[in-house]
């Protein structure tokens, strides 16, 4: 199969609604400007790289420092820190990086002693939840059904490539068909992720699960569901997002506005568990 171009599969559905034109169309020429290497990929290593936590403890200085907040304060609540490590051990983690004398370099060894086995495609489970391939999903009240999406491909395989949208879709048809048998009381899809600005992303789903998204008001600063913006495949910096991010945090007078420094915000589509069952054809 032939692949599209890069900006057929990094183009967005459209501007978030809480976006203000000017800037989604500044990030939409951010994407075509990216390698085509890194257009396509989204989330690929799943073992964090030094520069994740570089970026985030930068992110989290620059917050302090502005605001007169601690650090301890900013890292607990405006990175995704706590879910990277063990929280219970997170007074160790904190006294670690204040005695460091490279706190980047102390919290990446940390992460590396602390990190939780990579899965591997073929694996069934993950994180204590049933995996599908690259999918796997929470169950939240006996009837909401939250898909979660992770880079569980081949090696060196663009997993939202075009040659890859087959390959995915059986993996969600598994997973509903899994679904429908385990967890009868499911009733609704309801997604939670800045990926559902891409398309790539949103046609792997049905369409009417797509259609129409709020904008999640949360604060989600401790998630990938907000951050994994920022980091391409290999969990590098995507420069021209991360500067814009920073840019905007020097510019930022009200805290409470944080949110909307993040060029993409988290979409919230939702659907009826029926038309999953219909798009994937589980009988």
């Amino acid at each position: 199969m032939q692949r599209a171009s890069a900006a057929a599969e990094a183009r967005v559905v459209g501007p978030p609604p809480s976006m203000p034109l000017p800037i989604s169309r500044w990030f939409c020429s951010t994407l075509d400007q990216l390698p085509r290497s890194t257009l396509h990929e989204v989330l690929v290593a799943m073992a964090y790289s030094r520069a994740f936590f570089e970026f985030q403890l930068t992110f989290a200085s620059r917050l302090a420092a502005k605001f007169d907040l601690s650090l301890a304060d900013t890292l607990y609540h405006y990175t995704t820190f706590t879910k990277s490590f063990d929280s219970g051990a997170w007074i160790d983690f904190l006294a670690g990086v204040h005695q460091a004398p490279d706190a980047t370099t102390w919290i990446y060894e940390w992460y590396r002693a602390h990190q939780q086995p990579d899965p591997k495609p073929h694996d069934s489970h993950y994180d204590g939840h049933p995996l599908f391939g690259c999918f796997y999903f929470v169950l939240r009240d006996a009837h909401i059904i939250r898909p979660h999406f992770i880079q569980n491909d081949l090696p060196g395989v663009r997993p939202l490539s075009r040659a890859r949208v087959a390959v995915r879709q059986a993996e969600l048809s598994q997973m509903f068909a899994y679904i429908k048998r385990q967890v009868p009381t499911a009733r609704t899809v309801l997604g939670n992720s800045w990926m559902y600005n891409l398309e790539a992303y949103c046609r792997l789903y049905p369409r009417a699960y797509t259609q129409t998204m709020a904008v999640s008001t949360a604060e989600e600063f401790q998630f990938l569901a907000l951050w994994g913006q920022c980091f391409d495949s290999r969990w590098q910096i995507r420069t021209e997002i991360a500067a814009e991010l920073l840019r905007r945090v020097d510019a930022l007078t009200n805290i409470a506005d944080l949110r909307a420094c993040f060029p993409y915000q988290i979409l919230q589509p939702h659907g009826a568990i029926d038309e999953f069952y219909a798009f994937y054809q589980v009988a």
